[in-house]
């Protein structure tokens, strides 16, 4: 099913997202999580794609077995790192041809090694030339990225969440946001967008469950979230202690799921890492208090 048609039809989604396996092993393990998160009833899932391409078939291989094997639909990621508009076009066949209806357009991040992203000669610069290019083809439905923080090459919050204002103008029909750990900065995004687009956006937040706070600050450098005072102070004495650590990440992963749906989110999208069971006990719980139906 196309995404935009869902969305029409249902108000709240919920999602998992997935990384091709590297190996058969890993293959093997996440087989094992999508058959465990099956029967939660996600909406959709969403597949990445590696830097420059380097992972587009295994990324259409997972998305095959996904709709052929447990029935749901798919998502596949598509950036602009090392692709030619021709190539993009040629990416879109193929996907097309493998029934891929949803596509999540991003700019992607610089291959390994360089420092800052260079468009490639004859491709997309931005996002936004992505999802022009999408739009122009026809066949599918796209999503974009949102950055409640901002953007780490942004400005400023202003400037990104402006860039976020072309990718809606441009066709995306909803976004999923960059793991962040504040809900007023979710609810400050949606109130500064909505004026500016005349309606309130489908931006669905990306959640990523805490399970090892070690794992959580090395995941935040990467990809530029902050983490709150309030959650350091929390976990931070329970970093040696594994079970305690995990116990209490995940009830704040739940606490923090809770607010954000109660703040008008439109369902969540949960950051998996190819493995079931913190994703599975966070939408239990939600679940078990009608959180989410």
């Amino acid at each position: 099913m196309r995404l935009d048609h869902l969305f029409a039809s249902q108000p709240r989604t919920l999602s998992f997202e997935f990384f091709p396996p590297k190996n058969d092993r890993a293959w093997y393990t996440l087989e094992d999580t999508i058959d465990h998160l099956a029967p939660l009833g996600p909406d959709f899932v969403s597949v990445t794609y590696g830097a420059g391409g380097s992972t587009r078939s295994k990324t259409r291989e997972v998305i095959e077995h996904i709709q052929s094997k447990v029935n749901v639909t798919a998502m596949a990621h598509l950036t602009c790192v090392g692709a030619t508009r021709d190539e993009l076009r040629a990416l879109l066949d193929e996907y097309a041809a493998a029934g891929i209806k949803n596509l999540l357009a991003l700019r992607g991040d610089p291959p390994k090694g360089q420092e800052h992203f260079v468009p490639t000669d004859g491709g997309c610069a931005y996002a936004k030339d992505l999802l022009d290019l999408i739009r122009a083809d026809g066949r599918f439905s796209s999503l974009c990225a949102a950055f409640p923080e901002r953007h780490p090459e942004a400005p400023s919050r202003e400037a990104d969440w402006g860039n976020l204002v072309g990718k809606f103008q441009a066709g995306a029909t909803g976004a999923i946001t960059q793991c962040f750990f504040d809900v007023a900065d979710y609810r400050q995004m949606l109130e500064w967008l909505t004026p500016r687009l005349g309606k309130t956006p489908r931006i669905i937040p990306g959640i990523l469950p805490i399970t090892d706070f070690n794992a959580l600050e090395r995941f935040c450098v990467r990809c530029g979230a902050n983490i709150p005072v309030g959650l350091r102070q929390h976990l931070a004495p329970l970093a040696q202690n594994p079970i305690a650590v995990r116990k209490a990440g995940i009830a704040w992963t739940v606490k923090f799921c809770r607010d954000l749906l109660a703040a008008g989110a439109p369902g969540l999208h949960l950051y998996c890492l190819n493995r079931s069971t913190a994703a599975a006990e966070v939408v239990t719980a939600l679940r078990l208090s009608g959180d989410l139906t």
